[in-house]
């Protein structure tokens, strides 16, 4: 949605009567119009919403039967942004939760995310609930208004003497009351405020409560559509045989064996591969199991694990260019006692959503209309257009809830969607291209390997006098530093260079000196991408460790440790202390040891313990993950808790198992049997405890993953004295219990 401080409070918001009677509230100027959006029919295929009825502008309605109906423009990737959102602006109106429903938005410039400067809607670094909450609490103020004015008019009394309450505007003086839905109508004409006030918290009574999820009946009864579950008429489904190295392109196509098969309609050359289009999915897997293809790999990726490994730790022995500069390291580690290092190695990660990519696309040589879950839709729909040679306005793109993305749909370069566009430009038919789980697994754009050294000076009064952090990974990484970039921007501030990284938000320890550098890799043919809590991951993991390994060096306890070095840093230090108490720390039963780490990033604070065990046979048992979590204002405190527990999972999926492994550009796993995921009866008991600082929200979704590892490897040195210096801990000959 447009941003609040560009434009006048009457240009953002647009106010119209519904047909049949009701409020429609759109946002950023109104329609676009021509982008009329279809919804699947279970029974008889789509059911198209006239343009009129359904503006590409629209954000929220109020229908005089007393229902609003919000509409979301960030993803639904399983976080609870269809119901965290929606509770923003109720709370601001003053709605009944009980009459609130919730849409994904039409894919449009007035639903982009203000995180990105309402460039794009994109969903990525835990932007959904601190990205739009401003904005959205304006707008139902200002729709709040509007409706109190409206019943002011009709009952002939002054605005200020009206309260409202579960989507009634009541007259104390008067003993009257009218629903929304009796107003909105007339609320439609009211003057749109300028400057609505916005409640005290300490008022909210939505905000801060944990209703149901609006989307929880849906799941439960196996109604809630995702992208995978699309079926239009006449659709066909195709899959992609790609090649077996990065960037090979099809040579030479058999495809004899592959149109024999009994259901396949025809097999197509695009430039991610050779794509088998048929009846149903099992024909065409079928089909492409029996295609002969010889592949031109001339440009083709020969990435080696080893070779990388071995060529990223040489690379730590070379400065790397300057990120942070604080102090004088050289001459503290000149005058320190002691200086020590320690080196980390983090290999390649899936991503391995629960749900495999898929996009539908019905392309009829003039428009199209594509479903897919996404992170990225305007970025989607850019490069779906440049594909089908279709202009925006000719495209209608349903952004679609996905069963995860971890980072994976948001692609900035859009590779699954302009894969299945290149299918449905030949095809124009409607068609679903799905990948499978081997596709997934083999198809790059993995959490990137990284290679850390950190050193850590300590003087003659046992203090850490000099820092350094030397870390080697993919390009990538790089524009994950525009994250605090954005934060600044949002507050018309210019960073000083060290604040444009991840580093420096990473280290909140108090030492005079520090020095951080990168080596930011470029690989083309090795496709990497972001993953669930980023760089964050490798590099909390080995300060986390670090700073452990000094606490005994210095003979101090972990957390005390920490304590004293957090002295300038109460949100860390908040989180810190809660989650020592709630865990018990320093109390553990005999034959269970404890780890710690703490860290603040994405505008939230979290603090981790694990308490594991380790037999004589190496054999491992995570019993429980304690979490203390300051996010600021908690929307729905069980969506936060939710959101913690299901990063730890993914966390220590990645942790004890998860390694993309390749062979002169080959990859190695394929599927859940040689690339595992944490099972039922690996799970830990998880306890969350949130420490409400009543500052404005912060992100959640990658919160809880970094700090996992860490406490984990800290544990793990309190039970057996083995330092984890690389993951996964599968390659420490450990046995996962």
């Amino acid at each position: 949605m447009t941003n609040l401080k560009n434009v006048s409070r009457r240009d953002f918001i647009r106010v119209s009567v519904l047909a049949g009677g009701g409020l429609l509230v759109a946002c950023g100027g109104g329609s676009s119009g021509g982008n009329a959006p279809t919804r699947p029919n279970d029974d008889d295929g789509p059911a198209t919403t006239p343009a009129d009825a359904f503006q590409v502008g629209e954000f929220m309605r109020i229908s005089t039967d007393n229902k609003i109906t919000i509409l979301v423009g960030a993803a639904e990737i399983g976080q609870g942004a269809l119901t965290a959102i929606p509770m923003i602006v109720a709370e601001e109106l003053d709605a009944d939760w009980s009459h609130v429903t919730s849409e994904l938005s039409p894919v449009a410039a007035n639903f982009n995310n203000p995180y990105f400067q309402n460039l794009v809607q994109f969903t990525l670094a835990s932007s959904a609930v601190r990205g739009y909450f401003e904005e959205q609490r304006n707008v139902g103020a200002a729709v709040r208004q509007m409706l109190i004015s409206a019943a002011a008019k009709r009952w002939n009394v002054e605005a200020s003497t009206l309260r409202t309450e579960a989507s009634q505007v009541i007259d104390d003086i008067g003993a009257r009351s009218a629903s929304y839905g009796e107003l909105s109508s007339a609320a439609a004409e009211e003057a749109i405020p300028d400057n609505p006030p916005l409640k005290d918290p300490a008022n909210y009574r939505i905000i801060g409560t944990s209703p149901q999820r609006l989307d929880a009946a849906d799941k439960t009864d196996g109604s809630f559509q995702y992208a995978i579950d699309i079926d239009i008429p006449n659709m066909l489904t195709a899959v992609i045989a790609r090649p077996p190295r990065f960037n090979s392109q099809a040579l030479n196509v058999d495809d004899n064996a592959a149109l024999a098969v009994r259901g396949v309609r025809g097999v197509y050359t695009i430039t991610g591969g050779v794509a088998v289009v048929a009846d149903d999915f099992w024909a065409a897997d079928k089909g492409r199991k029996a295609l002969t293809v010889q592949w031109n790999e001339l440009l083709a990726g020969r990435t080696d694990s080893e070779m990388q490994r071995s060529d990223y730790e040489l690379r730590l022995n070379i400065p790397g260019a300057p990120i942070r500069t604080d102090g004088l390291v050289l001459l503290a580690q000149t005058l320190a006692s002691e200086t020590i290092s320690a080196d980390y190695y983090f290999p390649f990660m899936a991503h391995a959503a629960m749900e495999p990519l898929n996009v539908v696309v019905d392309y009829d040589g003039s428009s199209a209309e594509i479903w897919t879950g996404t992170q990225s839709p305007t970025l989607d729909k850019l490069f779906a257009g440049l594909v089908l040679g279709l202009l925006p306005e000719q495209i209608t793109f349903h952004a679609m809830p996905s069963g995860g993305g971890f980072g994976r749909r948001g692609n900035p370069l859009a590779d699954y969607v302009r894969d299945a566009c290149a299918v449905a430009k030949q095809l124009q038919q409607p068609v679903k291209v799905i990948w499978t789980r081997e596709d997934d697994m083999k198809g790059g754009f993995y959490r990137p390997a990284a290679a850390i050294r950190l050193s850590a000076s300590i003087d003659s009064t046992n203090n850490i006098s000099a820092w350094t952090h030397r870390v080697v990974t993919q390009d990538v990484t790089a524009s994950l530093y525009s994250e605090n970039l954005l934060d600044n921007f949002a507050d018309f501030t210019l960073p000083p260079l060290m604040e444009l990284t991840d580093f420096d938000t990473g280290m909140p320890y108090k030492i005079d000196n520090v020095l951080m550098e990168a080596h930011l890799t470029i690989n083309s043919s090795m496709p990497a991408l972001w993953m669930r809590s980023v760089n964050k991951f490798s590099d909390v993991f080995a300060q986390e460790t670090f700073v452990d390994e000094l606490a005994m060096k210095v003979g101090k306890n972990p957390y005390n440790f920490r304590r004293d070095l957090l002295s300038e840093k109460p949100r860390h230090r908040a989180v810190l202390d809660a989650v020592a108490e709630a865990a018990g720390w320093g109390y553990s039963a005999a034959g269970i040891s404890q780890g710690i780490a703490v860290m603040g990033h994405w505008k939230s604070f979290v603090a981790q313990v694990v308490e594991v065990s380790v037999s004589a046979n190496r054999e491992l048992t995570v019993h429980r993950v304690v979490s203390a979590v300051d996010c600021g204002t908690a929307i729905n405190p069980d969506l936060v808790i939710a959101q913690v527990e299901s990063a730890i999972i993914f966390a220590l999926s990645s942790i004890l198992f998860g390694e993309i492994l390749l062979e002169d550009g080959v990859v190695k796993q394929s599927n859940f049997d040689d690339y595992p995921v944490l099972r039922m009866h690996q799970t830990p008991i998880i306890e969350t405890v949130i420490v409400n600082s009543a500052m404005p929200p912060g992100g959640v979704g990658e919160l809880g993953v970094p700090c996992v590892g860490p406490a984990l490897a800290n544990a793990i040195y309190g039970a057996i004295g083995e330092r984890i210096r690389e993951l996964p801990l599968t390659r420490s000959n450990f046995i996962i219990a």
